[in-house]
């Protein structure tokens, strides 16, 4: 298991981060697909980037997240 980072980050957005689907997700926040064909989604740091429109895609980080989301997370139904 990949160990997690504990350096704070910013939001600071000319930071541009990003990652590849299937790829490890190097920070904690609220990412977008680079299409931006869908609405920016939660992964928690070290976890596999999803995929997006059925195919792989590059993620853009939109949002680093320190406490409480920026974001409503959806609910488990």
């Amino acid at each position: 298991m990949k160990k997690l980072s504990t350096i704070r980050r910013t939001t600071d957005p000319s930071l541009g981060l990003m990652a590849k689907t299937g790829s490890h997700c190097p920070t904690n926040g609220f990412w977008r697909p680079e299409d931006r064909s869908a609405a920016p989604v939660f992964v928690f740091e070290g976890s596999i980037m999803p995929v997006s429109g059925g195919g792989s895609t590059v993620w853009y980080l939109e949002d680093a997240v320190f406490g409480a989301p920026a974001y409503p997370i959806p609910q488990r139904v």
